[in-house]
């Protein structure tokens, strides 16, 4: 399954965005979470922070094998937010669930505009990268992808994009379903890769993550 998720991984960059419920950002200065803090939530939804170095170990340890041309095609996957965050001065989590069936970034900026800018930035990847092709392989095997819409049942948001990629990597089928979402200055982006639990499990998951903010 694993491997079959990493096939999934490539997905999100080649199909079609969707977004949910979206809502200009007002750029302005808005309440600071401490790095602590983030933590703090990760731990109590039974997410684990603090495992990898990078979102690019991250995402390697559940999709092994995965290689893309063009890395700005994971940011839905929140892959390489942490720069931004690093560039904001801004407290950054990130890790799996304890079954390791989903993975979450979450980034508290401070800052409506900034957290704008990163949501930005995975929508403009599903845009972009839905219109190319062969973007992605899995141990050394074209990953085939669709990309349709998804409305989460997510309350308490102030933007949110979902998006749902299914596909084939070597005759094995897949799914994934995943979340950007934005509460004042945080960002968080969720992904689920298991068939049998991301439908139900990543909207639940948001919501945890929305709640604990």
């Amino acid at each position: 399954m694993l491997v079959l998720a990493g096939c999934t991984a490539a997905d999100p960059g080649i199909a079609e965005p969707t977004a949910a419920h979206e809502q200009s950002p007002t750029p302005e200065a808005v309440a600071q979470a401490t790095q602590a803090e983030l933590d703090a939530v990760f731990v109590s939804i039974r997410f684990v922070p603090g495992e990898y170095g990078t979102t690019g170990e991250l995402l390697d340890s559940i999709y092994p094998g995965l290689m893309t041309d063009d890395v700005t095609c994971l940011a839905p996957f929140g892959a390489g937010w942490e720069q931004g965050a690093e560039n904001a001065d801004a407290p950054v989590a990130f890790g799996t669930s304890d079954d390791r069936s989903m993975t979450a970034v979450l980034v508290s900026t401070g800052d409506e505009s900034t957290a704008g800018d990163l949501l930005a930035q995975a929508t403009e990847a599903l845009d972009r990268c839905a219109e190319s092709e062969n973007l992605f392989t899995l141990m050394g095997m074209p990953v085939s992808t669709q990309l349709s819409s998804a409305d989460p049942e997510v309350s308490g948001t102030d933007e949110t994009v979902g998006w749902r990629v299914t596909g084939d990597v070597g005759g094995a089928p897949f799914t994934l379903v995943g979340t950007t979402v934005r509460v004042g200055g945080d960002v968080l982006a969720l992904v689920g890769w298991d068939p049998a639990t991301n439908e139900a499990n990543v909207p639940l998951a948001t919501q945890a993550f929305v709640d604990g903010l």
